[in-house]
């Protein structure tokens, strides 16, 4: 933690952990290798790694914790394993330099801001797997043209889409009961949306300041529009 001249490191075969902010604002560390033998990368562990640039995860990996890689901001790619079943909150916010992320066919739960402002992410496939995604999971992630959402989801909750400027086009799956407030705030490229009978609430600011949009067809079982 806080050494903030380290550019490289290796991990002993032998960790099974890396704990709680171990590399926490290491601003000059470019790249690190976590050997197979880690299952757990803890939180904030790479928090404010602010060069590093690539990071391998291996399949032993059960568990990213809270914050491990906020504010890496050089991080221009990542590939989380099948093993990992859950991104946690705040997980990869504020990697600025993200343009691809592959999130694998186990996980069943991204969490509240797990990739809030990753502004240089442009497309992402949610696989089916994934039940929930939490509030802000991609706010702000305004180079973000298209998303595949996974059918299984029932919420589109608070903020999970807001600012995403550059987003032109999404189809919310049938399944949809509710569409949270400001879920779609200031998307200001999006110019159509089709709201599934299945949805019954629209949230307060849902699509506030949708400038370009020009078509939207509502649920005939809409109940309450906040």
């Amino acid at each position: 933690s806080n050494c903030s001249s380290l550019t490289e490191i290796t991990i002993s075969n032998s960790v099974t952990k890396i704990d709680d902010r171990t590399f926490n604002n290491c601003s000059s560390l470019k790249s690190i290798t976590i050997p197979e033998s880690v299952t757990t990368i803890g939180g904030a562990s790479f928090y404010n790694c602010s060069s590093l640039t690539s990071v391998t995860i291996p399949e032993s990996v059960t568990t990213i914790c809270s914050r491990a890689f906020c504010n890496c901001s050089s991080l221009t790619s990542v590939t989380i394993p099948d093993s990992v079943t859950t991104i946690a909150s705040h997980a990869f916010k504020n990697c600025s330099s993200l343009t691809d992320i592959t999130i694998p066919g186990n996980v069943t739960n991204i969490n509240n801001s797990a990739f809030e402002k990753c502004s240089a992410l442009t497309s992402i496939t949610i696989p089916d797997s994934v039940t929930t995604i939490a509030d802000n999971a991609f706010a702000d992630c305004s180079k973000l043209k298209s998303v595949k959402l996974p059918n299984n989801i029932t919420s589109i909750n608070n903020n999970v889409f807001s600012g995403c400027s550059s987003l032109s086009n999404i189809k919310i799956p049938e399944n949809v009961t509710k569409i949270g407030a400001n879920a779609f705030s200031n998307c200001s490229s999006l110019t159509k949306i089709t709201i599934p009978d299945s949805v019954t609430i629209l949230g307060a600011n849902a699509f506030y300041n949708c400038s370009s949009l020009s078509s939207v067809k509502l649920s005939n079982s809409i109940t309450t529009i906040n």
